[in-house]
């Protein structure tokens, strides 16, 4: 699942690659190397309902990605070692919104023609619905066509290195979510087809909407 740490190794450095700028989301605490911990009692509580159970105890922040999309909009992607990340959107420096996602399953194309597949016109990337670990998610963004295609975009991965990522990596990825009846909140799930250098995986991701109160960031 954690196909970052083996791409971490893999990698090179290089001086000349850019750095990162300081991370607006900073003023939540949470950094490569910090720890934190995610109140998980939600989801004891609601044992089942969940296609994903989350991450016990305190975890270290193994790893850091960023993300520009563009008119001052960024994700902030902090990896857990226990399977897990914190997303952290900002718009212009403040915070919109955070999610909890754990990897949940990861499929590797054998060659670029297998990976290119997934982002053909009548893909599972790209379709209204998905059924994924006996649960239904409808898709949240594109219009109403059968099929939209997946979101593009690359994140900066900093592994070793606040200033110097390790790595880019390439998402063509796509967001559906269902609703969790009996709590009344949404459940999500991520499936990016991803291209760092020449490896190709495609990732699913389940998660939910968390704040700093879940969180204890030491």
């Amino acid at each position: 699942m954690f196909d970052f740490l083996r791409r971490a190794i893999r990698a090179a450095r290089h001086e000349t690659k850019p750095a990162a700028p300081a991370s607006p989301a900073a003023a939540t605490g949470l950094r490569r190397g910090g720890f934190v911990a995610v109140d998980s009692l939600p989801f004891r509580l609601q044992a089942g309902q969940f296609a994903f159970v989350a991450p016990e105890g305190s975890q270290r922040i193994e790893a850091y990605g960023r993300v520009d999309l563009g008119a001052d909009a960024e994700l902030h992607r902090y990896y857990l070692s226990d399977d897990s990340w914190l997303q952290v959107n900002t718009t212009a420096g403040s915070l919109d919104e955070i999610k909890l996602w754990r990897f949940a399953d990861t499929r590797h194309p054998a060659t670029r023609a297998d990976f290119d597949r997934w982002l053909e016109r009548g893909s599972e990337l790209g379709r209204r619905s998905v059924d994924f670990a006996g649960r239904r998610y409808r898709r949240v963004w594109g219009d109403s066509a059968d099929w939209a295609p997946p979101v593009c975009f690359d994140e900066r991965v900093y592994t070793r290195s606040d200033t110097i990522p390790e790595y880019t990596t390439t998402h063509h990825c796509m967001l559906f979510e269902r609703e969790v009846e009996s709590m009344g909140r949404m459940e999500y799930l991520l499936i990016s087809a991803e291209l760092t250098g020449e490896d190709y995986s495609v990732v699913y991701s389940v998660g939910v909407d968390t704040s700093l109160a879940d969180l204890t960031v030491t």
